[in-house]
């Protein structure tokens, strides 16, 4: 073999490789995310809302919360239970107030101490996790999870707010944690109550 053909088939020598620089490592996507919304939010958050989400009623409603009443007053009545009438009275009478009255607006709070809504106060200790419900041109709305055994939900409409923004806020004091919605609050929205 010729000194040329040696040269021809030995592999070609490494290349010299240099280490890379040290880099900062990286901490988790979910801290930065929460780093970044620290820098951009400031101590407190606050908007203002409508208490509950309103739809206008027609009248085709009120004919079918009427039948309804009619139809268990009879039942009641067949059925010789005068008490059940007068609680399917008490209850149409409550739904009926309950359907024209307008909401207020009322201004929400969030800061490391809990949260203020209207005049009511929620401290951060008692809130274990938030999930934000949100449909475009349907539900917008803030659900939080409290360890209170009577009022488990605490549902606080966002109004015009971004929930991005508040979103962000909230990842700095509260954990994040999906939450299915209610069957209460799919039969009330379905109803339009």
């Amino acid at each position: 073999m010729a000194w040329r053909d040696i040269k021809k088939s030995a592999p070609p020598p490494p290349k010299k490789v240099t280490p890379p620089k040290k880099q900062k490592t990286e901490e988790p996507a979910e801290e930065v995310h929460i780093e970044e919304a620290r820098k951009k939010s400031p101590g407190v958050i606050s908007w203002e809302a409508p208490e509950f989400i309103y739809y206008e009623k027609t009248p085709d409603w009120y004919w079918s919360l009427g039948i309804i009443t009619v139809a268990l007053l009879v039942i009641a009545f067949l059925g010789q239970n005068f008490l059940f009438g007068v609680l399917v009275l008490l209850s149409a009478f409550t739904i009926v107030l309950y359907a024209t009255k307008r909401p207020r607006i009322i201004r929400i709070t969030a800061s490391a101490d809990g949260l203020v809504i209207d005049t009511k106060e929620f401290p951060l200790e008692g809130l274990k996790s938030f999930w934000i419900f949100y449909r475009v041109g349907g539900i917008k709305e803030l659900s939080i999870l409290s360890e209170k055994r009577l009022m488990p939900h605490i549902k606080i409409p966002l109004g015009d707010a971004n929930p991005n923004e508040i979103r962000d806020f909230l990842l700095q004091y509260m954990y994040e944690k999906r939450q299915e919605e209610s069957l209460i609050d799919l039969i009330a929205n379905r109803l339009k109550f």
